[in-house]
C-alpha cells in the first residue's frame, strides 16, 4: 500500500496575506492582515490497471493471472471489477473469477471471488483473474479473456487482456513473494521464487531477481529445495542448478525441471529503504521450453511482489536549526526580557524524525506567563501566521518530509496592563504533535523575563460598593489569582440570553480626564474580545452605588477632577446558546489624553477581574459564520470585513432567522450587505440586509454559502487609539444565537486596507481566466493530467488623508499542497524578495518606500496545486 498523501476532496485551503509597517514618529512595527482567500481542492479520480499476460499453459490447468490496481487519483474510490471471455479464440476458461492477492505472491488470498473493492488516494492491491484450461484443448489453441475496472466516483474504466495458449511442451509458472508484507528498515526478509512445470516435457530455465535498490542482499541462508548454494560465481553449487550473486543480481539456471514437478529457491535481503513506501520486484524467466538449442526460448516474468515499509511518524521540536537535538540544551531556549506590554519571539524548529512525510499540530502544553499573554505561531519571518492545513481547526506545521524542519516563531505578546515591581521569569512549552499518529508528541521549553518598571499611576477602579478585598488600589488586578466577585446567571436557549449587572467605581487621582471603558476575556485589550458565552458588554451611568437603577449608556467616564470618584454599570448580555461554564470577564478604565504622575507616556489605566458562572442548555445549529477579522480606521472612518455564512445542514435555515450587530463602543456604527452580485467586493450593487428573509428567496438553502459584509464607520473625529468590537449573531425566532462573528476595528492615523483576490489559471499561462473573486476558488487537474494554477493579486488601500512616508512591505507565502508557478510582481515596489525558487514553497515579499493619500498598490504572484 502507497503512503503518497495526498490532498483530500474538498479540503479547504486558507490563506491570507500580511503587511507590515510603521507610523510616522513611531518604532512600533504593526501589521495589518488581508481578509482570508479560500481554495477547494477538487476530487482527482485516476487509476491503473496493469498488466497484460500472455502464458503457455497446459489442458486441465488452473491459472492464475496477476494484476495490480492502483488508485492515482486523490481521493479515496471504490472499484467495479469484472472479468469476461473474449470471442474470436479457441476456447474459453471456465470458473472465470478475479481474487483479492493482498499479500502479492502470485495466488488468491482465498477462494471467495471479489466484485469490487475500495482504495484511497496513491493506495494499490494485487488481483489475480483466475480459470480453468478445460481438458478437451489442444497445443497452440488460445483462450483470451479480459478484467475490467470500473471507477464508481470518477466514472473511468480500464481493462486488461489475458492469452493463454495451450503447449504440449514444458509449461513453467513461476511465482515471487516476500515472507512478510510489511516490515521496517534495517529488518532481513526472505525471498522466496517457487516454481513449477505443468508441462509434459523437462524443461530447463534461467531466473533473473534484480534486487530492488531499496534490498541489500544478504548471504549465509540462500538454498534450493532446502540444499545450501554458493552465491560465489563459479562456486560448486549442487547438481542442477548454478547459483550465483552478482551486484545484488540473483541469478539461478535450472538444468533440468522434469514434467509435473515443483520446486523452489529462497534467499534473504536487508531491508535499506529509509522512508516508508513500497518495495516491489519482479523476476525474469527465460524457459527452453522444448529441450532444443534450436528454438528460442521463451521469456515471461512473475506476479509483482512487494513489500511495505512501514511508516514512523516521530518528531522532535527544540531551538537548534542544525540538527534533530534531544539535548537538554536543545530542549530550552532563554530570550530577553521585555517591559510591560511587551513581545517576546521565540526561534524553534520542528523536525521530522520519522520516515514519512508528516504534518503537526501546533499548542502549547504549559504556560507560567501572566494571564491575558497573547500566543500565536508564525512563519520564521516572523509575521506570517501559521494556519491550519488539514481542517481540524489547530495550527500546524503544514507537510516535513523526513529528515527535514520548519523554523518558526512562538510570540508571546505580553498585556499591556500587567506590571511587576521585580523582574520575573516565566517559562511556555510549544508542543508539536503528530497529525497521523496523535501519540507521537515532543515539547520545548521557552523562557524569559518581565521586567520591572515603576510608574505612579492615575485611576483605580474596584467593584462597587467597596469593600476591604474588592479590587482596590492600582494594579490589584486579581484577588490571589482568583476573581473579585462572581456573579451567577442562567440561560435555556428558549430566549433572549440574561443579563448580569457589576457595578464599578472609578477613582482618579491628579489632572482632570476621562477614563475610556471597557471588556476583555483575557486582559489583553489591544486585542479586544469578549468572554466565551457573553453576547456583549455595555456600560451605563448610576445613581447609586449598586446599579439599582440605569442611567444613560456610556462608553467612558465624564472628566474627573483630583479625588472624584464616578460609579458606572456594566451589564453583561450572555448568549442564549451559551455552555454552562465559568467564564473570566476583565474590566478596565484607561485614559488616552493624559500621562502618568511621573512623566512617562503611558496612559493611566487600571484593570480588575470578576467572573460570571453560566448554567445553560442551548444547542448549535450545523451554520458556520467566519472568519473574526481586525482592521484599522482613521477617525470618522469606514472599513468594510468580508464574511461567508455557510449552512452545512441538509435543511434550509428559513426567514425567521435574523442578525443582530452589536458595536462595543458608542463612537462605532456598522451595517450589514449582501454580496447581491457574487463578485466577493463590497459594491454599490450590494443590499443592506438584516435578516436571512432578505435573502435570495427567503432562505439560505441546504448546503449553501453566502458572502456577507460588516461595513464599520467610526464617527468620532478625535478618537486615536480606541478600538470597537462588532458583533453580529445570527439568532432563531426565539432569540438563540446560532452563531456569530467579531470584528475588532482600532482608529489610527492611517486607514490601510489589505486585500486579497485569487483568479483561477487553469493552463498555468500567467493569465486568469475569468475575473479575480475573494470567493471560494475550486482547483483540481485539467483532463489531460496537468495540474491547474492560482494567480493572487493583493491590494493595499491607503483610505486616510494622510500618507504613510515609511516603507510597508507585503509579506505572503504559498499555500498548502501548492508551489509557486510564477515569481512575485509589484510595478511600485522599490525592492521583491523571494527566498522561493519557481516549483518550491515558501514566501514571498515586496516592499513600498511609501504609501500615498488615497492610492492603491498591487502585489501579485502565482501557485500550482500538487499533490504530494
Amino acid at each position: 500500500m502507497s503512503t503518497n498523501v495526498f490532498a483530500a476532496n474538498q479540503t479547504i485551503i486558507s490563506n491570507m496575506a500580511i503587511g507590515e509597517y510603521t507610523e510616522e514618529g513611531s518604532t512600533v512595527v504593526q501589521v495589518s492582515r488581508s481578509n482570508l482567500v479560500q481554495t477547494t481542492i477538487l476530487p482527482v479520480y485516476s487509476f491503473q490497471l496493469t498488466a497484460d499476460n500472455n502464458k503457455n499453459v497446459v489442458a486441465g490447468q488452473t491459472v492464475y493471472l496477476p494484476h495490480t490496481l492502483t488508485n492515482n487519483g486523490n481521493f479515496a474510490d471504490q472499484f467495479n471489477l469484472s472479468s469476461s471471455s473474449l470471442v474470436g479464440d479457441n476456447f474459453n476458461l471456465t470458473g472465470l473469477a478475479i481474487y483479492l492477492d493482498a499479500n502479492r505472491d502470485g495466488l488468491p488470498d482465498s477462494s471467495t471471488p471479489i466484485t469490487s473493492y475500495a482504495l484511497e488516494a496513491g493506495q494499490s492491491v494485487g488481483l489475480v483473474l483466475g480459470g480453468v484450461v478445460p481438458s478437451t484443448a489442444t497445443a497452440g489453441q488460445v483462450a483470451r479473456a479480459l478484467i475490467t475496472s470500473n471507477s464508481t466516483n470518477g466514472g473511468q474504466s480500464a481493462a486488461n487482456t489475458d492469452a493463454v495458449t495451450v503447449t504440449n511442451q514444458s509449461a513453467l509458472v513461476v511465482r515471487k513473494k516476500f515472507s512478510v508484507t510489511e516490515t521496517t528498515t534495517g529488518s532481513a526478509v526472505t525471498i522466496r521464487i517457487d516454481y513449477h512445470n505443468y508441462g509434459t516435457v523437462t524443461g530447463n530455465v534461467t531466473l533473473a531477481d534484480t534486487l530492488s535498490t531499496d534490498l541489500d542482499y544478504l548471504a549465509g541462508s540462500e538454498n534450493w529445495n532446502g540444499t545450501a548454494v554458493n552465491p560465489a560465481t563459479g562456486s560448486n553449487d549442487p547438481v542442477g542448478i548454478n547459483y550465483s550473486v552478482t551486484n545484488d543480481i540473483v541469478t539461478a539456471v535450472i538444468t533440468s525441471v522434469p514434467a509435473n514437478t515443483s520446486g523452489f529457491i529462497e534467499f534473504r535481503a536487508t531491508v535499506v529503504r529509509a522512508t516508508a513506501g513500497n518495495i516491489t520486484n519482479v523476476v525474469n524467466i527465460s524457459l527452453d521450453h522444448d529441450n532444443s538449442t534450436s528454438t528460442a526460448n521463451t521469456t515471461d516474468q512473475t506476479n509483482i511482489a512487494s513489500l511495505r515499509v512501514e511508516p514512523i511518524y516521530d518528531v522532535e521540536i527544540n531551538a537548534s536549526s542544525s540538527s534533530a537535538s534531544a539535548s537538554a540544551v536543545d530542549n530550552v531556549l532563554t530570550a530577553a526580557g521585555v517591559s510591560q506590554g511587551g513581545v517576546i519571539n521565540f526561534n524553534n524548529y520542528v523536525w521530522n524524525t520519522g520516515n514519512t512525510t508528516d504534518r503537526y499540530n501546533l499548542t502549547i502544553a504549559n504556560n507560567t506567563f501572566p494571564a491575558g499573554s497573547i500566543v500565536e505561531f508564525y512563519r520564521a519571518d516572523g509575521v506570517t501566521p501559521l494556519l491550519d492545513s488539514n481542517g481540524d481547526g489547530i495550527p500546524d506545521t503544514g507537510s516535513i518530509a523526513p529528515n527535514q524542519n520548519l523554523a518558526i516563531v512562538v510570540k508571546v505578546r505580553l498585556p499591556s496592563d500587567y506590571a511587576v515591581s521585580t523582574s520575573e521569569t516565566y517559562s511556555i512549552t510549544p508542543q508539536a504533535q503528530s497529525i497521523n499518529e496523535s501519540a507521537v508528541v515532543d515539547t520545548v521549553e521557552d523562557r524569559s523575563s518581565l521586567n520591572a518598571i515603576t510608574s505612579t499611576q492615575l485611576v483605580d477602579l474596584y467593584n462597587s460598593p467597596e469593600t476591604t478585598a474588592n479590587g482596590t488600589g492600582n494594579g490589584n488586578v486579581a484577588n490571589a489569582g482568583s476573581a473579585w466577585k462572581t456573579l451567577t446567571t442562567n440561560t435555556s436557549g428558549t430566549d433572549a440570553g440574561s443579563t448580569v449587572v457589576f457595578p464599578l467605581t472609578v477613582k482618579h487621582t491628579g489632572t482632570p480626564t476621562e477614563y475610556l471603558l471597557s471588556a476583555d476575556a483575557d486582559q489583553n485589550f489591544a486585542q479586544s474580545n469578549l468572554p466565551e458565552g457573553v453576547d456583549s458588554v455595555r456600560f451605563y451611568q448610576s445613581a447609586d452605588a449598586s446599579c439599582t437603577t440605569l442611567g444613560a449608556e456610556i462608553g467612558k467616564t465624564r472628566y474627573l477632577n483630583d479625588g472624584e470618584t464616578q460609579t458606572v454599570c456594566a451589564v453583561v448580555e450572555i448568549s442564549p446558546n451559551a455552555e454552562t461554564s465559568t467564564v473570566p470577564v476583565y474590566f478596565r478604565a484607561s485614559s488616552t489624553s493624559v500621562t502618568s504622575i511621573d512623566g512617562t507616556t503611558n496612559p493611566g489605566f487600571d484593570t480588575i477581574l470578576n467572573q460570571i458562572a453560566i448554567t445553560s442548555v442551548a444547542s448549535v445549529a450545523e451554520v458556520e459564520f467566519m472568519p473574526d477579522l481586525s482592521g484599522q480606521v482613521a477617525p470618522q472612518g469606514t472599513i468594510i470585513y468580508s464574511h461567508l455564512l455557510v449552512n452545512h445542514s441538509d435543511t434550509a435555515l428559513d426567514s425567521t432567522h435574523d442578525f443582530v450587530i452589536n458595536n462595543s463602543n458608542p463612537d462605532f456604527k456598522a451595517d450589514l450587505y449582501l454580496d447581491s452580485n457574487g463578485n466577493g467586493q463590497f459594491d454599490s450593487a450590494d443590499t443592506y440586509i438584516d435578516s436571512i428573509a432578505d435573502l435570495p428567496g427567503g432562505v439560505l438553502a441546504a448546503n449553501s454559502e453566502v458572502r456577507l459584509f460588516v461595513r464599520v464607520e467610526n464617527t468620532a473625529a478625535n478618537n486615536l487609539a480606541q478600538t470597537n468590537t462588532t458583533t453580529v449573531n445570527l439568532v432563531d425566532a426565539s432569540n438563540v444565537v446560532i452563531d456569530q462573528v467579531v470584528d475588532l476595528t482600532t482608529v489610527n492615523n492611517q486607514q490601510l486596507i489589505l486585500t486579497k483576490l485569487q483568479g483561477l489559471d487553469a493552463n498555468c499561462d500567467g493569465t486568469v481566466e475569468g475575473a479575480y473573486t475573494s470567493n471560494t476558488l475550486p482547483i483540481g487537474k485539467n483532463t489531460n493530467g496537468s495540474e491547474q494554477c492560482v494567480q493572487y493579486r493583493v491590494t493595499l488601500t491607503n483610505q486616510s488623508a494622510t500618507p504613510l512616508n515609511s516603507a510597508f512591505t507585503f509579506r505572503d507565502q504559498t499555500p498548502a499542497y501548492t508551489v509557486l508557478s510564477h515569481a512575485p510582481s509589484c510595478a511600485s515596489c522599490s525592492s521583491i524578495s523571494s527566498t522561493t525558487a519557481v516549483g518550491s514553497a515558501g514566501n514571498v515579499s515586496g516592499t513600498l518606500s511609501s504609501v500615498a493619500s488615497g492610492q492603491s498598490y498591487e502585489f501579485s504572484f502565482g501557485v500550482r496545486y500538487v499533490a504530494e
